[in-house]
């Protein structure tokens, strides 16, 4: 009879334990799956999260880090199909001006969806130029230009003006078609050319970037906050850049004249060392803006996109 009571006692035990086991698996299962979803699937959907109550604190990729997640993701990465579908380009022959390359089947998908006609187009020829962001280091997000546009992008709708983002990957582009660092140009043409031709209404097409000046110089304090200058660049080297030239003098002077200090003017570049056209012959809508330098943080770009906004706006809706 003991051994009978000690075999049941033994059992229950077992029973106990392999329930117990069950429910810590379902827990860390449960767990892991809940800490590696992406609270953004797209650049877009990425800035609103972060342009939502301007909290640059948010964790975009929560992760789980105890033993058991990393063994369970060896194993099953639960993030591989999401990032196969987001993040793997197609390329087909023939498909952008025979490059080889199919842009983002996301790209410029805001201007499918929105109700407002697109009136100014944002791009960044050299998409890998980067602000400060100490506070998003932790969440291993280096802000850049892109960030950027999505920022302007974000103010501009708020004032009722359509506004387009360019979301291709050159880089990606680029190494597909062994092109340097000093062909950026060449290769945001693509795609920049397309976007134009395909909306002729546009009133204004910005090709984004920041300078590599010091802080001091690209700094200033308005309204008691702390902001990142902007410069205008026109090249000289193509037949209508006087057109260029007139329509970024007409929006510096009105910036210039709300907040003097804000602009640091008008560049014009062309000769030995200079691109001399940054795709300004696309159209003489087209002007290149830098917003502040490497030495500025996101924060103080915001700030300066703040105040631009509603003179681009207004400027766009003079035109």
């Amino acid at each position: 009879m003991k051994k009978v009571k000690t075999k049941k006692k033994r059992k229950f035990k077992f029973r106990i334990f392999g329930y117990a086991f069950l429910v810590f698996l379902g827990y860390q299962v449960t767990f892991n799956v809940i800490m590696n979803i992406k609270l953004a699937n797209t650049n877009e959907d990425f800035i609103k999260c972060l342009l939502a109550d301007s909290n640059y604190h948010l964790l975009y990729e929560k992760k789980a880090n105890n033993l058991f997640s990393k063994a369970f993701s060896y194993f099953f990465d639960i993030n591989k199909p999401v990032s196969i579908l987001e993040n793997t380009f197609h390329y087909k022959a023939n498909e952008v001006e025979s490059s080889g390359y199919v842009s983002n089947p996301k790209a410029n998908s805001v201007s499918k969806e929105q109700k407002l006609e697109p009136l100014v187009y944002i791009y960044n020829s050299h998409q890998a130029e980067q602000y400060q962001g100490k506070a998003l280091e932790p969440y291993n997000i280096t802000p850049g230009v892109m960030m950027a546009s999505y920022i302007f992008q974000d103010k501009l709708e708020k004032l009722e003006v359509g506004t387009l983002v360019m979301e291709d990957n050159l880089i990606d582009y680029m190494n597909l078609n062994n092109m340097k660092h000093a062909q950026s140009y060449k290769a945001s043409r693509v795609f920049a050319s397309k976007t134009i031709s395909e909306n002729p209404n546009l009133k204004l097409i910005i090709d984004l970037h920041r300078d590599s000046i010091s802080k001091e110089k690209s700094t200033v304090v308005i309204n008691n906050k702390s902001m990142a200058k902007i410069v205008f660049v026109v090249g000289n080297e193509h037949d209508n850049y006087e057109q260029n030239l007139e329509m970024t003098n007409k929006l510096n002077e009105m910036i210039k004249e709300k907040y003097p200090t804000l602009t640091r003017g008008v560049l014009i570049k062309g000769g030995t060392g200079n691109n001399g056209i940054y795709n300004q012959d696309l159209s003489p809508k087209v002007t290149c803006l830098e917003i502040g330098s490497d030495s500025n943080t996101i924060d103080e770009v915001l700030n300066t996109i703040e105040l631009l906004a509603p003179i681009i706006a207004e400027f766009v809706h003079e035109a």
